[in-house]
Parts: structure tokens; C-alpha cells; sequence
């Protein structure tokens, strides 16, 4: 099977093409997804890091559960996708000691991601994930990283707006030529 995760900087959808459908659908990973009535299942690009030092933090939904989504929290980070790989870090708060980057963030909240696809019970042969076309070079090697250090079989990765043309492109018509 194969899984497309794009790690967007306000939401993150994880999906798949159901060949029993033969239509794409969006997964909805228990403690990280929100769903609503009517939508896709979404997981919050939300992260409160609990012990630095261990890498540690609760992502996305559960965040939100536990009323850690206060901007005035040190731990508490969200839209942190926008500075990895930026040149200028800003200011990021020292968490138990230990200095924090967007990038350390956005590693450990895409763990749990995969952590959590892993519980799917469907094997996991191959995955696509979408790159930022402004940062894409440093964006692609950190994200290269991430899944290598994760155990991910096969990664393709994909520039956002080819990833939003074919989504958003696609008709009947279109699959028939």
C-alpha cells in the first residue's frame, strides 16, 4: 500500500487510494485526527514538546484534547513548518536545557505520524510526501532524514503545487486519456 502524508503548516492529511473504492480516501489516525462531521479527517500541525532531552512531545489532536494549544507556552508550538530549513531561525525557547530547532519539532510530531500509519493494519510499502517548492532543496534532505530514520521502506517525495495540480485536476475525463 501506499501512503501520501502532506505536512502542512496549519493541518496534516494523511491518504490513500482504496482499491476497493477505486477513489482516494483521507485516514483518520486514532488520538491525532480531528474529524467532523461531513469532513476529512484532519491532524492539527500542533506540537507540545513534554521532555526535549528524551524527544518527546503530544501532536495534533491531542494537543488541542488537552488544552495545550496556549500561544504564551514556551512548549507549545504551532505553524513550526514555515522555519524549517529557513535561514533565520528566530527566537525558539531552551527546553530542559537543551536548545530547540523547527526542525527537531517538525521530526518529532512527523514521528508520530508514521508512528501511528505503522498501526494501520495494512502493509506500508511505499510513501509520497509533499515538499514546499520555496525551501525545497533543505526542506527535501531534512525530510529524507526524518523517514530514514523512521524505517520507511520507499519515499517519493513531491513538490506542493504538482501534489495540488494532480489532486485538484483530476476528473473522469481526465483518467480516460
Amino acid at each position: 500500500m501506499t501512503l501520501a502524508i502532506d505536512f502542512g503548516t496549519s493541518n496534516t492529511v494523511v491518504a490513500r487510494w482504496n482499491p476497493a473504492t477505486q477513489q482516494p480516501e483521507t485516514l483518520s489516525l486514532p488520538g491525532l485526527s480531528l474529524s467532523q462531521a461531513g469532513n476529512p479527517p484532519l491532524i492539527p500541525s500542533l506540537a507540545y514538546v513534554t521532555a526535549a532531552k528524551l524527544g518527546q512531545a503530544w501532536v495534533g489532536q491531542q494537543v488541542r484534547d488537552r488544552g495545550l494549544d496556549l500561544n504564551t507556552d514556551p512548549r507549545f508550538f504551532r505553524a513550526f513548518k514555515r522555519g524549517i530549513g529557513a535561514p533565520v531561525q528566530g527566537f525558539l525557547p531552551e527546553l530542559d536545557g537543551q536548545s530547540t530547532t523547527f526542525e527537531q519539532v517538525g521530526e518529532w510530531f512527523l514521528t508520530q505520524v508514521l508512528a501511528a500509519v505503522s498501526q494501520v493494519p495494512l502493509p506500508l510499502e511505499s510513501l509520497v510526501l509533499t515538499v514546499p517548492v520555496d525551501s525545497f532543496e533543505i526542506y527535501r534532505q531534512w525530510l529524507g532524514g526524518v523517514v530514514a530514520r523512521a524505517g520507511v521502506p520507499q519515499v517519493r517525495m513531491l513538490d506542493e503545487p504538482t501534489a495540488a495540480a494532480l489532486g485538484y485536476g483530476m476528473t473522469d475525463c481526465d483518467r480516460s486519456s
